[in-house]
């Protein structure tokens, strides 16, 4: 007998909902199923970790030499603990940490495949209700009136839901049963920048009593401010291809793929590891991309591709041929539909709305009928596949089988490299023989796709297509280096880092070393003959030089490290980059191990020898200089907290080493200094197994409680006092932090308060304390208001040229890092206008 119509059975309407919905299968399965290779998600493992982000915004400007290896172990400290799937939904989900939750990622990372693996975990281990929403579905609608008039209505099949219904529903997250599972942030039809705050918009009233996990492309994730900072934070990390420390996942899906022919599975894994392979190697550890290759591979498809472009190539040639008795197709009609799909995606991705969720009628416009012709054989073929009915057209929606397929399309469609660069109507000229756009009128300004996340990946595709002619491809690098921005040269800087992303997939380009060589110096600086010191960029530059680093390409990255390593005077910039080249580039380095040995033994002060120990024992785990340095340490420091420190490194690098348990015991039962005992006992758990590992040796809680959300300060009745109070208190203060302090306290009580507003401007371009400028510059960026964001650019802008020259970084550093962080928030036509002050005309 079926529930009375006032109280369904939730969790069963949940459950049919997503099978309805296909959430058990695979994403690759659509491709793959018709030649008997279906998964369930059990069967694929995507390691996951815990991102702590507020490490990098507290990050000082630079490292001091007793910080040691700090610089080169950002990623590191980002990480606090990695999890299988099972161990995230045991020891994250079960025990409820958090009711916002992030799960970010490149392109075909597993993001959708862990989140569906969430939803039949909820139904299988609690009582509670996973609601799935593809947020591509959205088409306009809230969150809200999607569940009630989409989802709810699909999932009771009922042309109406009665209210009653409609209130037992809404009962149901009040109560907080409700999982909100949101999938591809990415995906929703607005521009990226929108996306995360009209998230934030949604999550109010009755539906902000759910938990809610979001999936989300990194790009977007970490593009400028993010109104969803609250959530925690995963990533999904890729495959690894096994060490001392980490299992061989590549080979272990590879054999699980081949499970029924294991001998093609090991001559693949075998491929893989043959000399110039190793950037295709490097692109197949994303799953989507190892999954396409493995079904290439089985398909008989020959050799392995040098690009992730390339991949996709042969992944679509190879569908062609394996769907060939089917639906045949001539060379001809392939080519006539790869050029159609190239404009379809093309031009969904250049429109504001619906950039992966496309219109019955607005495919019909650029394939044809669809029951003919290349519309009914994208269908056929899988290209194209209907997701849905649109409520306010009535008519079917559809979307390319997955959003890296149509950006690969859509690098087909592009012929000239200028389309990135589009000049529009704007004065394009030459500024010392460089590109620079020249002031014009706003109506007039060109947009530059370089500088917008949706066309990233349709970039380095292009990049990566064996087809477009080396002259093409080396004008788009040369142009992304030498483009000058006519306004700080931050947007001069991201070209850069892009065109150090795009030689990983034109590792051909002459200026590849060149390039990197530049990153490098960004990174760690050089030694300044006029000024006779070790010259560092602002904080912001070497950030970015870091990740371009790690996006560039790896094969000149390794060799340009090796080559710094071997030539640098600074002993301190030597040990960082050792330590990134034998830690994330090249595990193992011997040159890395070397250089990081030599620092080892010859350093004499103690804390930097256990540091520089430390690093290299996770670049080399067992090293005997570096177990042999930590004991000397032990057995010669007179201070307990350092041989506190150097034994902990010691029983994380040699786990048999005795000496590293004993000392630690014996500082837990001597030491009269309760902290101390504390984090010796922390450490022994640690080492015994007995606790998680948590990376807190280096935590920053600088300003903690000057801008802690959980610091809530006055109720509203009293706040015109506390204002005035604080007013009061800016004007007669003549301590620069107090003043800091007080500035900051009163533009949280009093969003956009303008004397508190200009009260921090002045700080940061003026204050005589180093400390004092810096602490404001990273106040300034969590209490901002993007309405403010244009007056700050006005007045920070004056302290520097349009080419910002040496002498300005130097003394106006944090100035430069704000109007940094307000670069990243705005595009670059609106930048520049601001900076020009040009009006809108």
């Amino acid at each position: 007998m079926s529930p009375p119509s006032s109280s369904p059975n939730w969790q069963q309407l949940c459950r049919s909902t997503l099978e309805a919905q296909n959430q058990r299968r695979l994403t690759t399965n659509p491709l793959t199923s018709l030649d008997g290779l279906s998964f369930d998600l059990d069967e694929v493992y995507v390691p996951l970790g815990l991102m702590e982000r507020k490490h990098r915004d507290r990050r000082s400007e630079d490292v001091s030499p007793d910080q040691g290896s700090q610089l080169y172990e950002t990623e590191e400290r980002l990480v606090t603990q990695t999890f299988t799937p099972n161990e995230f939904l045991e020891q994250v989900l079960k025990q409820r940490r958090s009711r916002r939750i992030a799960i970010v990622g490149e392109p075909g990372a597993g993001k959708t495949t862990l989140l569906q693996k969430i939803a039949f975990w909820v139904l299988d281990n609690t009582e509670d209700l996973p609601v799935w929403v593809s947020l591509a579905d959205l088409q306009g609608k809230t969150l809200e009136q999607y569940l009630v008039h989409d989802w709810l209505r699909s999932a009771t099949r009922k042309l109406c839901v009665s209210q009653e219904i409609q209130e037992a529903f809404c009962e149901q997250f009040n109560q907080g049963r409700v999982w909100l599972l949101l999938d591809a942030v990415d995906e929703m039809a607005m521009e990226f920048s929108h996306a995360l705050t009209k998230i934030a918009s949604f999550l109010t009233g009755w539906v902000a009593d759910a938990r809610v996990i979001l999936t989300c492309r990194l790009n977007v994730w970490d593009g400028g401010k993010n109104a969803l900072e609250c959530f925690d934070t995963y990533r999904n990390l890729n495959f690894t291809y096994g060490d001392s420390q980490t299992p061989d996942q590549v080979k272990l899906f590879i054999y699980r793929w081949f499970r029924d022919n294991p001998e093609l599975g090991q001559k693949l894994r075998s491929e893989l590891d043959q000399p110039g392979k190793g950037r295709i190697k490097d692109a197949v550890k994303n799953p989507l991309r190892l999954a396409l290759m493995c079904h290439t591979w089985g398909l008989g498809r020959g050799g392995l591709p040098n690009t992730k472009a390339m991949l996709y190539e042969q992944f679509v040639e190879a569908i062609y041929e394996w769907k060939q008795d089917r639906f045949p197709t001539t060379s001809t009609q392939r080519q006539e539909l790869n050029k159609a799909l190239g404009q379809l995606a093309l031009q969904a991705i250049a429109q504001e709305k619906t950039k992966f969720r496309l219109s019955h009628r607005f495919v019909c416009q650029v394939l044809g009928a669809p029951d003919e012709g290349m519309f009914q054989l994208a269908l056929q073929l899988g290209w194209l596949n209907q997701v849905g009915i649109s409520e306010t057209q009535g008519e079917k929606v559809y979307a390319f089988y997955h959003p890296t397929f149509q950006e690969y399309f859509a690098a087909l469609a592009i012929d000239d490299w200028h389309f990135f660069l589009d000049w529009g109507s704007g004065e394009w000229g030459m500024v010392s023989g460089e590109n620079t756009l020249l002031p014009t009128p706003y109506s007039l300004l060109p947009n530059f796709r370089i500088f917008q996340p949706e066309w990233r990946q349709v970039i380095l595709l292009w990049l990566g297509r064996d087809s477009v002619p080396q002259a093409h491809k080396e004008a788009l690098i040369q142009a992304l280096t030498q483009f000058k921005d006519g306004c700080g040269g931050f947007f001069s800087y991201q070209a850069y880092f892009l065109a150090a992303q795009g030689i990983a997939e034109f590792a051909e380009c002459s200026l590849c070393y060149k390039i990197v060589k530049q990153l490098i110096e960004w990174r760690f600086g050089y030694y300044h003959v006029v000024k006779q010191k070790w010259w560092r960029f602002p904080s912001p530059i070497l950030e970015g030089a870091r990740i371009a680093l790690l996006k560039t390409d790896r094969r000149c990255a390794i060799a340009s490290l090796e080559e710094f390593i071997q030539t640098s005077q600074n002993d301190f910039d030597k040990w960082n980059a050792a330590y990134s080249l034998g830690k994330v580039f090249d595990p193992g380095n011997q040159i890395a191990i070397a250089a990081l040995e030599q620092i080892v033994t010859s350093i004499q002060h103690e804390n930097l020898c256990w540091q520089a120990a430390d690093s290299l024992g996770k670049v080399d785990p067992g090293n005997p200089v570096a177990i042999a340095a930590l004991i000397k340490i032990i057995e010669s420091t007179k201070k307990d907290s350092t041989r506190r420190k150097a034994a902990y490194s010691l029983g994380k690098l040699a786990p048999e080493n005795p000496i590293a348990f004993s000392t630690l015991e014996k500082i837990v039962n001597t030491t009269t200094h309760d902290a101390l005992k504390q984090q010796a006992e922390n450490n022994l758990k640690v080492l015994r197994g007995e606790k998680e590992l948590l990376h807190q040796e280096f935590d920053n809680l600088e300003d903690r409680d000057t801008l802690s959300p959980h610091n809530q300060i006055e109720n509203t009745t009293s706040n015109a006092r506390v204002i005035t109070s604080l007013v009061q208190g800016i004007a007669l203060t003549t301590d620069e932090d107090s003043k800091r302090r007080r500035a900051c306290r009163l533009a949280k009580i009093d969003p956009g308060n303008q004397i508190a507003f200009y009260t921090l401007v002045n700080l940061v371009k003026s204050a005589i304390s180093e400390l004092v400028r810096k602490r404001t510059a990273d106040n300034f960026k969590k209490l901002l208001l993007d309405e403010q964001i244009p007056e700050l650019i006005g007045l920070l802008k004056n302290c520097f040229s349009d080419e910002v020259k040496e002498n300005e970084l130097e003394e106006f550093r944090h100035c430069y890092k704000l109007l940094w962080y307000c670069s990243e928030k705005m595009n670059y036509v609106d930048f520049y206008r601001i900076w020009h002050s040009i009006s809108d005309r």
